[in-house]
């Protein structure tokens, strides 16, 4: 039985895709693919005419963003997989995949700039909660953004904020919440609601690093390590996040945002985790990656995201920008206009009084 496969044929851009066999190489056996309209095999891997397999380069490239020097990198990654990669092989791996890892062009003035160890840099620890989360944040590269790019100083609490969270996460909340954000469902009219799909380099980098996944349980963890260490603009990855009664009366009563949500105030609290946390073009984007991204609309559970974060940040909704993506698609919305709707003006009030 043949299963029709979401990518698109490098030859005539057509979907209607299946595996058909396999070929061996030095290192690797990989997967071949059937196009049924320009009926021709192919092989969707960035790696095609290299010798080594995809996740040994993206491994040696992670390691190498990770502030390892390029020998050390070698070392490194020919220890994990029994091979022979050298610095050169590396070097190479770099120029060949520069418009994937961004982050190379802040690496070295990160370096020169800082004289803590390269552990320092990104700080991550693991957070048991309802399952395990891998909570990363990449402490040089927002010092990066903020202080570099004027348009992102305001956004000071985030990084105050993300500095915090290891140390005060209430822990025992997350593992306890019954209202996990992504699990809620509808909340929100959405019938005015702008979703625009947009080319983001987030699609790109999915197309590259799920090449790499043969275990579909482990995608996001691999695409969040790819992005957060290789991207110029990922700052966190499964970042925790709440809301609860207080904060949903703060936003109706005293900014008249419409949320039509009840909790009990002494015990109920949404939690959730965002997948992906950016700084970019004067705005705080929260990203989740959802595989089908097309069939998906999670709009209210990012939307919840956004008005939680800007709660624990102090940072204005107007500051957020919400979308999802997978290999193929990228859609993006203001969670203000979610929340936010504006009322019509009034006959006669719309021109100034003279």
């Amino acid at each position: 039985m043949t299963h029709k496969i979401h990518m698109r044929c490098p030859y005539c851009h057509g979907t209607n895709i299946i595996k058909k066999g396999t070929r061996t190489k030095k290192y690797e056996t990989v997967q071949l693919y059937y196009c049924h309209h320009c009926r021709k095999k192919f092989t969707p891997l960035v790696t095609k005419g290299k010798t080594y397999p995809l996740k040994v380069i993206l491994d040696a490239i992670t390691l190498y963003n990770r502030f390892y020097s390029l020998e050390e990198s070698a070392r490194q990654v020919s220890q994990k997989y029994g091979l022979s990669v050298s610095y050169q092989n590396i070097s190479n791996w770099l120029k060949d995949l520069n418009q994937y890892i961004t982050f190379s062009r802040m690496r070295d003035f990160i370096s020169h700039k800082s004289h803590g160890s390269h552990e320092s840099h990104i700080i991550e620890s693991k957070m048991f909660h309802s399952q395990i989360y891998d909570f990363k944040y990449h402490r040089a590269k927002t010092d990066c953004l903020l202080e570099e790019d004027f348009k992102h100083y305001k956004f000071q609490p985030l990084q105050e904020f993300l500095e915090l969270v290891i140390a005060e996460c209430p822990h025992t909340i997350f593992k306890e919440s019954q209202n996990r954000a992504s699990e809620l469902g509808q909340i929100f009219n959405l019938k005015k609601v702008k979703i625009t799909p947009r080319y983001n380099q987030a699609v790109e980098n999915a197309r590259l690093v799920l090449q790499a996944v043969a275990n579909n349980k482990l995608r996001h963890q691999i695409l969040q390590e790819f992005m957060l260490v290789n991207d110029s603009v990922t700052i966190a990855t499964e970042v925790p996040v709440l809301l609860d009664e207080e904060d949903i009366r703060h936003y109706r009563d005293e900014l008249g945002f419409r949320i039509p949500l009840n909790l009990n105030e002494s015990h109920e609290v949404i939690t959730g985790h965002i997948d992906l946390l950016q700084i970019r073009n004067g705005a705080i984007h929260i990203l989740d990656y959802k595989p089908s991204a097309r069939k998906a609309k999670p709009v209210d559970q990012l939307t919840l995201y956004a008005l939680a974060l800007s709660r624990l940040t102090g940072l204005r909704l107007f500051h957020f920008k919400c979308a999802w993506f997978d290999e193929e698609d990228y859609f993006e919305f203001f969670p203000l206009h979610v929340v936010y709707k504006k009322k019509k003006s009034k006959k006669g009030l719309s021109s100034r009084k003279s």
